[in-house]
């Protein structure tokens, strides 16, 4: 597992390398896109990055203009971090596209019933059997 799990992080790696991104950025702007603005200290912890490694990764995407931090309307001595136009666009057109690339070469060795059953086994090991993904319970 920990093979495939490098293999994998290479391969991914390489599809983020020609946006100038690391995986961890991409990490951070999807985290954003699907759970909203959040504070660097948040997605730390939700994604097992370190604080300081945390503060380099959102320098970094606000300096390429995709991400911005806002002042949190719950709390006006936070920050949230929040996506930008250009950040959204690059997530959804090119980014996404890129993981969804690097996922496909990763898996080219499985048939389409070996990548299912693949999907499956993975979420029941992160998540448990209680958790299966919708339409796979029981399976």
């Amino acid at each position: 597992m920990s093979r495939a799990g490098t293999l994998f992080a290479e391969i991914f790696e390489s599809a983020m390398e020609p946006f100038g991104l690391k995986s961890k950025d991409f990490i951070v702007l999807t985290a954003i896109d699907a759970m909203g603005p959040q504070s660097q200290q948040q997605l730390a912890r939700a994604h097992g990055i370190d604080r300081t490694t945390m503060v380099s990764v959102v320098d970094g995407l606000e300096r390429l203009g995709l991400v911005r931090r806002s002042r949190d309307p719950g709390d006006r001595r936070k920050y949230a971090i929040v996506l930008t136009g250009e950040g959204e666009s690059l997530l959804r057109h090119e980014l996404g596209p890129a993981m969804l690339g690097a996922l496909d070469d990763f898996l080219t060795p499985l048939t389409p019933d070996e990548r299912e059953q693949f999907n499956r086994m993975l979420w029941c090991l992160v998540y448990g059997r209680d958790r299966a993904p919708a339409g796979n319970r029981g399976n």
